[in-house]
């Protein structure tokens, strides 16, 4: 059965998300979570891409990033993947494929969905049971933005970034009960409308 082409607009935002197979634990420890961060840093700058938030957890990994194309995102992932994979064959004597999937793009509509899709992003460990306090998870942007600590790897908003108006998530709020629903895209109504008009009209497509 041919793939669903994808729609990635040239510097349009979205949350990436990619799992293991059978969420499998596939990043075990400090050295692996380093070297999946350089495998990152590498992309950005290979595949040029910029990078907003991220989480990068035991069994997969979410990123919120400003595409500039197709193509370079596609490559920029793959490389990230690959080369992990192959880290994971040697270390591990890992046989087979590791993720689940190429992996999902999310589109986001507008900056105030960008920011609270970046705010669910790094409560991820903390929903995930990990930790109570999300400044105390390594592996992700929170730091960055509310605790002053620099992270090379994240590219700066063109407008400043109020930490405070999304240093606290409320789970029962309807925006968190929308975001939780893993909807096909981040935005209202209408837009997430378009987005599955859209995605119906590509059933069947190869991939490009």
């Amino acid at each position: 059965m041919p793939r669903i082409a994808r729609f990635i607009e040239e510097n349009g935002f979205y949350h990436i998300i990619s799992r293991s197979l059978n969420d499998t634990h596939i990043l075990k420890d400090d050295k692996d979570f380093i070297y999946f961060m350089k495998l990152a840093s590498v992309a950005k700058k290979q595949y040029p891409f910029h990078l907003y938030h991220y989480a990068v957890m035991n069994t997969h990994f979410h990123f919120v990033i400003q595409a500039f194309s197709h193509e370079m995102l596609s490559k920029g992932l793959s490389y990230i993947k690959w080369l992990y994979t192959s880290w994971c064959r040697k270390r591990y004597g890992w046989k087979g494929p590791l993720w689940r999937e190429r992996y999902t793009s999310i589109p986001i509509e507008n900056e105030d969905y960008l920011y609270n899709c970046g705010m669910y992003i790094e409560y991820n460990p903390v929903r995930a049971g990990i930790c109570a306090n999300p400044a105390d998870y390594r592996f992700s942007s929170y730091k960055k933005y509310h605790s002053g600590i620099t992270d090379t790897i994240i590219d700066d908003y063109e407008n400043d970034f109020n930490s405070n108006q999304y240093a606290m998530i409320d789970y029962t709020s309807d925006l968190a009960k929308d975001l939780f629903s893993r909807s096909i895209a981040v935005g209202s109504t209408l837009f997430i409308n378009k987005l599955k008009r859209f995605s119906m009209s590509l059933s069947g497509c190869p991939k490009k």
